[in-house]
């Protein structure tokens, strides 16, 4: 499936694809976010990662780390096959989650010069073929650690982001720093001096998706972290934001196709 606007919840804890696709559009992949870790080694292509205000072009053997609750996409240039591994994994695996703090500067970093890490994804794809799936989810948490290590040593290969421009940087740094209190779209055009309608167009065309939303998601991702950490879904939606419980509940649903009390450990 080429659809990427797959948003796991905490249930969903491993999951794993190297896939080569034809006919790719510029509309394939959409603007999202979600609580897991997220890895994409990229292969073939022509295509551009943005995540949040920054971009990179993307070149054979970037790898893509993206962090959890980070607003992302797969931006396609061209009509060339596209070919990548994606895995993605929720952040209660301790050992993965300390294993990535090794790198945490690092968005992209290119293997080409770095067949040991290169390797360890050729392993992967021979364990998935041979082991069970908790086999399999097994060995390649421990090969990902190992990777970590590895891009530590190998952290020269990083790639600089250029940004998508100035005024989305202030625009999510101000929606971020105050993002449980935020009363409405008005706010951040008043405090940017410009027009909701303009906040609104920059989103759309820069983020593929609009300010509201972009909020919305971040909250709830939020809500669903709390709840996974013991709290009650009546505790949780105000801090995150959410003036009325019934509007929390229905949107939470709507994003992360079940109910909030799902989550609750």
């Amino acid at each position: 499936s080429m659809n990427e606007n797959s948003r796991p919840g905490l249930s969903q804890k491993f999951t794993y694809n190297h896939g080569t696709y034809q006919n790719i559009t510029k509309t394939s992949f959409s603007m999202h976010s979600h609580n897991c870790y997220e890895l994409i080694l990229f292969l073939k292509g022509d295509a551009t990662h943005v995540v949040e205000d920054r971009k990179y072009k993307l070149s054979k053997n970037d790898l893509i780390i993206i962090r959890p609750s980070e607003y992302h996409y797969i931006q396609i240039d061209g009509n060339k096959e596209y070919e990548r591994f994606n895995i993605l994994i929720s952040p209660e695996n301790e050992d993965f989650k300390q294993a990535v703090q090794l790198v945490k500067e690092i968005e992209v970093i290119n293997l080409s010069a770095n067949p040991i890490a290169l390797e360890l994804f050729k392993k992967m794809d021979f364990y998935k073929t041979k082991l069970s799936e908790v086999e399999f989810e097994r060995i390649t948490i421990l090969l990902l650690v190992e990777l970590f290590y590895n891009l530590s040593i190998y952290r020269d290969q990083a790639k600089q982001h250029s940004a998508i421009s100035l005024f989305l940087s202030e625009a999510l740094n101000y929606i971020n720093e105050n993002l449980y209190t935020v009363e409405n779209v008005e706010e951040i055009a008043n405090k940017l001096y410009v027009t909701p309608s303009y906040l609104f167009r920059i989103f759309k065309k820069e983020l593929k998706t609009t300010p509201k939303k972009y909020i919305t998601d971040k909250r709830l991702l939020m809500a669903q972290t709390m709840i996974s950490m013991g709290k009650s879904p009546t505790e949780v939606f105000t801090a995150c934001g959410f003036n009325d419980y019934t509007a929390f509940y229905r949107s939470y649903t709507s994003f992360f196709g079940h109910s909030p009390s799902k989550d609750k450990t």
